[in-house]
């Protein structure tokens, strides 16, 4: 198989040619050479939902490589070269996924290895699940030269590092965004490495229902349409170094649309039931129903201080489940700044209630809750969406 070549590589030959048809010593620059070692991970570490159990689920799952070359004797910085910019990589091995490795196609059905250089080492910046469009029109966009305007702002910034801005798109299209710890200075000598993803970056946003009161025997509740409306919709993820330690973080300072500016863009999500974002919720007990209980109906959101302006809008109605007429329509709206705020990682599960008595009275409750995969089977990984 043909390696991956290297416009760097190219462009010093080129470039020696030319010196040498003028009669001139060529000059030599040095740049990073392919070597006969292809880059290969180990099962990366991932967390997820219950929905994902199995490693087969995982091996489809595809993720993202970027790498930094540095020379020889010399430690990732500003100075390293961008060697490999958001390739997919994946297993093709899906009966006993010894190791993930680049791939051409969604489901791993044709190889594409990237090789190690013959020296120096790689910094690699990771993250899942795999975009193939990561320009500004993609919910991930990664920046592999991020402006020093920006970057001088952030906090324990690892320099020379990409940032990601993640813009979570609509609810039935949303990912569980992850991204992993960077890897610094990895040689062509250390086999498969294993990547961490073991820390979920967004807020798992759930909505759940019941009602109080005594409803009448023919009668059920029936939500319809849940808005959040005027919540951050787009942040900065970046790379950080804080004594030695490596991690990542959101920056809730910089907005994405105006770096000049700290006023963070703001959006709203609807789930609704024609787009099978919210389920038909016949309530029938006191017990919360959740929304939906597929994949559409979970929200994975910016963690975020909730804006002065934010608010939850609840649409229901009081329904004849026997002659399937709407007895009373309601929408409510309610503020969400001065609930919880959505910290990272975790899930925050909101729960209304109706009071079917007063048809018009309804209350929301905020709780915070562990975000873990319940349903693994797998015992030492927890996997991803």
């Amino acid at each position: 198989m043909m390696k991956r070549l290297f416009i760097l590589s190219i462009i010093a030959a080129s470039a020696g040619s030319l010196l040498a048809s003028c009669g001139k010593e060529p000059v030599v620059v040095k740049g990073p050479v392919p070597s006969d070692n292809p880059i290969e991970f180990r099962e990366p570490q991932t967390k997820g939902a219950a929905e994902l159990s199995t490693l087969e689920r995982l091996a489809a799952q595809d993720f993202s490589v970027s790498a930094w070359y540095t020379p020889d004797n010399e430690t990732f910085g500003t100075g390293s070269t961008k060697y490999i910019d958001n390739h997919r990589f994946g297993t093709l091995d899906l009966i006993n996924y010894s190791y993930w490795q680049g791939i051409t196609h969604v489901g791993g059905d044709a190889a594409d290895p990237v090789y190690y250089p013959l020296d120096g080492t790689l910094t690699y910046f990771c993250y899942a699940p795999y975009r193939e469009d990561i320009s500004e029109s993609s919910d991930v966009n990664v920046i592999s030269n991020p402006a020093s305007a920006i970057t001088d702002q952030l906090t324990n910034y690892l320099a020379g590092s990409p940032l990601i801005c993640f813009t979570p798109s609509s609810p039935s299209t949303q990912i569980d965004f992850i991204a992993s710890t960077p890897l610094l200075d990895v040689s062509r000598t250390s086999g498969a490495i294993a990547l961490d993803f073991t820390n979920h970056l967004t807020t798992n946003v759930q909505f759940w229902v019941k009602y109080s009161g005594t409803m009448l025997s023919t009668e059920g509740v029936v939500v319809s349409q849940i808005i959040i409306r005027d919540v951050i919709g787009s942040e900065y993820l970046y790379f950080t170094d804080s004594g030695g330690s490596l991690g990542c973080n959101w920056c809730t300072t910089i907005s994405p649309e105006d770096p000049s500016s700290s006023t963070m863009p703001k959006v709203s999500y609807t789930l609704k039931t024609d787009t099978s974002e919210l389920q038909n919720i016949y309530l029938d007990t006191v017990d919360p129903v959740h929304v939906n209980q597929s994949i559409n109906g979970f929200l994975y959101l910016l963690p975020q201080t909730l804006p002065e302006d934010s608010y939850l809008d609840i649409q229901y109605s009081i329904r004849n489940m026997v002659t399937n007429i709407d007895i009373d329509v309601n929408t409510i709206s309610i503020p969400l700044y001065g609930t919880v705020d959505w910290p990272m990682g975790k899930i925050v599960k909101y729960t209304f209630t109706i009071d079917v008595a007063n048809r018009k009275d309804l209350s929301l409750s905020a709780t915070i809750v562990d975000w873990t995969d319940s349903g693994n089977s797998h015992t030492e990984t927890e996997l991803m969406y």
